[in-house]
Formats: structure tokens, sequence, C-alpha cells
């Protein structure tokens, strides 16, 4: 009877509870939990009669009922207002980066095209030499292939990163990935040296790691000028994680150029956005991974992904 006759303004009052302030629902708590003791006091007083320690008992769980009832509203009240501000910091936070990468895409996709279309005007240039329009288209294929590659890192910080995970042997991606660049390598007379264990096997998607293989492999040729040596390796790290290195002999990084690393706007190279970082870092984050860079200035940089590996039992052949 006490609930019923207790709870049934609780019910009433929900809705007003809900849109009224802070201060106005701690009130209201603390109201209705009186009102539920009254009633449960009343019909106490009313079937066992009315002393001075039912009077005292009463009045002691008037004490707790509204203590307790001040106590929860003030909690949730408290953890509503810290999820409610993480929530917007959040949202805040991403606006914030959306700005900054809209600002770096619209400058970068910019310059590449009004440098394309400044060499296609001059290509209408009367008696112009057939090897000056060569070299001119040849300036405007780059110039469109760089815009292509903005927008192809743009793409890859959007997309899904659970979209076609499967089983991939590292070694086997990193061998391919050197095989690819190793025409390049060499015009900037660099030479890679490979350390691959047999199956390191992760799971994932495929085509991101070969993004992350080439963006850390370009990073480090573009950092020896003056050429050098490149050592790449994969190897179980233990028997959870397999660790991919990429070590180089350039111009290395300070300690704040390392911390920076990954931030729109921020690379160090002199055509670069900083895409490149950002992208590898989200890569080996959606491996479940972690990536370091280890750098010292006139030594070189050692780039460290630690993945979870499938397990090693999997991969031996039955």
């Amino acid at each position: 009877m006490a609930i019923i006759i207790g709870f049934s303004p609780i019910l009433y009052f929900q809705k007003k509870f809900e849109n009224s302030s802070k201060g106005n629902r701690i009130k209201l708590a603390i109201m209705l939990a009186g009102f539920y003791c009254l009633v449960g006091a009343s019909l106490v007083g009313l079937f066992r009669g009315i002393s001075a320690e039912s009077i005292t008992v009463q009045i002691a769980h008037f004490g707790l009922a509204a203590g307790f009832a001040w106590l929860m509203v003030v909690l949730i009240e408290n953890m509503a207002e810290i999820y409610t501000m993480r929530k917007e910091l959040h949202n805040a936070e991403r606006l914030r980066l959306i700005g900054d990468l809209t600002g770096v895409f619209a400058h970068e996709i910019r310059n590449p095209m009004q440098v394309a279309r400044g060499f296609l005007q001059l290509l209408d240039t009367p008696d112009l030499p057939a090897s000056t329009k060569k070299h001119y288209i040849k300036l405007s294929i780059e110039e469109l292939d760089q815009a292509n590659d903005i927008i192809r890192e743009f793409l890859l910080l959007g997309k899904p990163s659970t979209e076609n995970n499967e089983d991939v042997d590292v070694g086997i991606q990193l061998e391919r990935t050197v095989n690819l660049i190793q025409n390049y390598a060499l015009s900037k007379n660099v030479s890679i040296e490979t350390k691959i264990d047999v199956n390191c096997m992760v799971n994932g998607n495929t085509q991101r790691l070969n993004q992350f293989l080439l963006n850390i492999m370009k990073n480090a040729i573009v950092a020896m000028p003056d050429g050098g040596t490149i050592v790449a390796s994969c190897f179980f790290a233990d028997d959870s994680c397999i660790e991919i290195r990429v070590k180089d002999e350039g111009i290395g990084m300070s300690k704040h150029e390392v911390e920076r690393l990954g931030s729109p706007y921020y690379s160090l190279k002199e055509s670069g956005t900083g895409l490149g970082m950002m992208v590898s870092f989200q890569i080996i984050e959606s491996f479940a991974g972690k990536l370091h860079v280890f750098s010292e200035k006139d030594i070189g940089t050692e780039v460290v992904a630690r993945i979870p590996g499938v397990k090693r039992s999997m991969n031996k052949p039955v």
C-alpha cells in the first residue's frame, strides 16, 4: 500500500523532473522522498499506533531517504554534466580537426591545379617547340598526380578500419613494397636491406598495410638526400606481436619534430602536407597496433610498428 501511494506522485512528477534545472531536480527528489516517508509513517501510525519510538524511527528513516535521494541525484547530475562536457569537447576537437584538414586540403589541392593550369595555357603558345610541349605536359601530369595522391590520403583518413580484413603475411607485403620502390631508391643512391621472418601474420586490410609500408619506405628514402642504406625488417617480437622496423641513415629529427609527427600541416618535406604520417598512424591503429618513431639529428630515424599477430600455432602446416 505504501509503495503504491508513495510512488504514484513520483510517476506523476517524472516529466517535470526531467525538464527541471539541476537545483529543482534535487529539491523535487528530496520532497518526493519525504512524501514517501510521510505515507509510510502515516500507515504505520494507523495500524500500529503512535509512540515515541516509532516517531524516532520514522524521523531517522526520513533523514536516510532524503539524504540518499540527494546523494544519488547529485551523483547522477554530476555524471551527466561530465558526459556532456566530454561530448562537447570531443565534438569541438572533431570540428577543429575537420577545419585543419579542410584548410590543408584546399591549400594543397589548389597549388598543383594552378601549376597544371599554367602549363596547359603555355601549350597554346604559337610555334612552341615539340620538346618544350612534351616537358610542359610531363610537368602537368606530375602536378595532377600529386593532387591525386593528396585526395587518396584524405580518403584513407575517413575509410572504415574494419573493411575487408583478412590474415596478411607482413613479410610478403614488405618484400613486395621493396621491389616496387627499388628503382626509385637506386635513383636516389639508396640501397635497401631486408631481414624478414617467415609467417609474420597479422589480421587487417592488405591494401592499407601496403599504403603504410610505401609511405614509410618513401619517407626513409627522402630523408637521405646524399644516399645511404635502409634496413627494413619484420619479425616476431614475442608470441603475440609482430614488429615492422624501417631504419634509415638520414638527416634525422629532433625530439620536438618527432612529437609533432602525425599532426595536420606538419611535414619536414618542403612539399609535404603531413597527411602521410597521419595516415600511417591511423593504419597501424586500424590493426590494433602502435606506431613509434625514434630519431636523432644527423644520425637517422627508425620507425617501429608493433601489431598483434595471428597465433603462430595457426600458421604451422598440418
